[in-house]
């Protein structure tokens, strides 16, 4: 299970610094500085959960060679990089938000694929780069919410690019879902395959309610964000974004289950 939450915290962390890339400065710095700092928390737990389970030199499942090595680095300096936005939106150093925020997603894109085992490698990676999204667009959505209550002359269309974001993210994640499931038969997805087809298996279960919670329910809940968004009530919004939030996150955290205990990128 460490390494389950070390890959949750990661895509979580990642996913609420990437969606800061689509907020308007007029969100106030208050709501970069907080997401930027709850993603360095989480960014940290995921390197003390990594530390925890294979020390700093590696060891049995752990990534071989200098791979393990590389993958702290890479985490470590992602982490370095959401502190240093945070900080930069503290003290108002303006030239070192945009700098600091690409050093935190490239070096944790590098992180992800570094995370991925060599075999079907692309696949995973993918499957990993959209939970990122998914997770960020939810998240970051939600919290922005509240803003709304303290920064009065907020623009509705920062929410609703937010939203768009977690569609578009909600529809990559559902590609790929059903590319593992559905799509060429990968070497070591067989149990997918089965799973698909309607046979039961040990993981079966958890597929299943990966699917419910994780696609399902937030496709279903979709349509009454952006309504509530479009009239501009961003109050109900923001409760149905705690919901959808709820289930992205019960559904990514059985997706990075499946996906260490069973093998299957969902």
């Amino acid at each position: 299970m460490t390494t389950v939450f070390f890959l949750f915290f990661l895509h979580l962390a990642l996913g609420l610094m990437l969606a800061l890339a689509f907020v308007t400065e007029r969100a106030g710095s208050r709501f970069f500085k907080f997401c930027a700092a709850v993603a360095a928390f989480l960014a940290v737990c995921a390197l003390y959960l990594l530390l925890r389970r294979f020390g700093t030199a590696g060891g049995a499942g752990a990534p071989g060679g200098t791979q393990y090595q590389l993958l702290l680095g890479a985490g470590l300096g992602s982490a370095v990089g959401m502190v240093l936005y945070n900080r930069a939106w503290h003290f108002g150093w303006r030239r070192l938000r945009q700098p600091s925020l690409l050093l935190t997603l490239l070096l944790g894109t590098l992180a992800i694929v570094l995370s991925a085992p060599v075999t079907q490698r692309a696949l995973i990676t993918a499957s990993a780069l959209t939970s990122v999204l998914l997770l960020g667009a939810a998240g970051s959505a939600m919290i922005l919410g509240h803003y709304y209550l303290v920064v009065l002359d907020l623009p509705i269309a920062a929410l609703r690019k937010l939203t768009l974001l977690l569609v578009a993210g909600l529809l990559l994640r559902s590609l790929v879902v059903g590319l593992s499931l559905l799509g060429p038969v990968h070497a070591g997805f067989e149990e997918a395959r089965l799973v698909a087809a309607g046979l039961w298996s040990a993981d079966g279960v958890f597929v299943w309610m990966r699917l419910l919670f994780g696609i399902a329910g937030p496709a279903s809940l979709i349509g009454f964000i952006w309504k509530t968004v479009e009239i501009r009530s961003t109050q109900s919004a923001t409760g149905i974004l705690y919901v959808q939030l709820f289930l992205v996150l019960s559904g990514e955290l059985l997706a990075t289950y499946l996906r260490v205990a069973a093998g299957l990128p969902l």
